[in-house]
């Protein structure tokens, strides 16, 4: 029995954490142990334990403190791989699992910030180097990932796609009619969606802004998700008087809540890649998006716009586009299960990488 250690600072319901908690659930579990370490606690935790996943907990107070105490744990607990995700810590959790003699060391790149400056991209070769240096297997989930984060060593990575049940998203008219008229949305009534935490990257401000420039009576805006601007998107909707968008904050059903819409809007400043494009895309919805997500999000079934976020008109010409009707999307989804985005297909791909080292 391989014993693989997911590390990340915390288990909140972000894509990240969706990322593994997939990998873990659909991978091999009759040969591989799959436990995580966390810095804190989060919301998200149940989830993972419902797996009977065991979590392990150290917290961050120093680098040096932290790094000892990570030492000696590693040392003690004797893991086979340890799959490290987060951003900040990752060097210094990888330089620990080298010293503490794991053989697979793997550095997960879900990101990809193109919101900074081009000059100060050079930067990231003294910054990221430890990166490289320590880790056995570079992973990202786009090419764009790998060169953020691995800068001199991207070429020699693999790009992971964020893998999903598809089965879950599949397009069900069932449940489309069922959540429309249990929320008194008519027939006639386009439903535009976005599900991301609410936060300056995934930037929903930009979905309000939509909103109030058409007014249209017949248009809804439906943004899913919690996050530290949520208050701030509540205000902000209020003294628009935008009665047209509803903040539902968390939720479970997001599967059926694509179902009922229309359009999926994916305004994000920058992405690694976008888990929930391609939970939409499966769902056999549009998907207008900022030209800076990565190409991998696009799943080339002819249902993915990439618009400039300062194009307004476009992205009120593509929004005034009539939705892709119900057959069109059950023939989307029944596409999307042959994808690579397959969770079943990704999570083989990464136990074989681990072996080989």
């Amino acid at each position: 029995m391989k014993r693989i250690l997911h590390v990340y600072p915390q288990l909140n319901c972000g894509g990240t954490e969706m990322v593994f908690y997939n990998l873990i659930k659909f991978g091999d579990r009759q040969n591989h142990s799959y436990e995580i370490l966390i810095q804190r606690h989060g919301e998200n935790e149940y989830a993972f334990t419902e797996l009977n996943v065991p979590i392990h907990l150290i917290p961050f107070d120093s680098a040096d403190n932290y790094y000892h105490t990570l030492v000696d744990f590693l040392k003690k607990e004797r893991f086979d791989v340890i799959h490290a995700h987060m951003d900040t810590e990752l060097p210094l959790v990888l330089k620990a699992a080298k010293e503490a003699g794991i053989k697979c060391r793997v550095a997960h790149s879900h990101n990809a910030r193109i919101d900074i400056p081009r000059i100060l991209w050079p930067l990231r070769h003294f910054r990221h180097h430890p990166y490289e240096k320590y880790s056995t297997h570079l992973f990202g989930c786009s090419r764009l990932a790998l060169k953020w984060l691995f800068p001199t060593q991207w070429r020699n990575g693999h790009v992971i796609n964020n893998g999903i049940d598809l089965d879950t998203f599949r397009f069900d008219p069932v449940a489309r009619r069922k959540y429309r008229t249990g929320n008194g949305i008519s027939d006639t009534t386009k439903v535009l969606i976005n599900v991301g935490r609410c936060t300056s990257q995934k930037n929903q401000k930009f979905i309000l802004d939509i909103a109030e420039e058409r007014r249209i009576e017949d248009e809804l805006y439906i943004i899913i998700g919690a996050g530290p601007l949520f208050e701030t998107l509540r205000k902000d909707k209020e003294s628009r008087n935008l009665k047209n968008v509803l903040l539902l904050g968390k939720r479970d059903d997001v599967a059926q809540w694509l179902c009922a819409a229309d359009v999926f809007l994916f305004p994000s400043v920058y992405e690694g890649l976008g888990i929930v494009a391609i939970e939409a895309e499966a769902s056999g919805l549009r998907v207008l998006a900022t030209d800076t997500i990565p190409e991998e999000a696009d799943m080339h079934m002819g249902n993915f716009c990439r618009i400039a976020l300062n194009d307004k008109t476009k992205w009120h010409e593509t929004i005034s586009l009539p939705a892709n009707g119900e057959d069109l999307r059950m023939k989307l989804s029944d596409t999307a299960l042959s994808s690579d985005y397959n969770i079943h297909n990704v999570a083989r791909k990464v136990e074989s990488l681990y072996k080989a080292h």
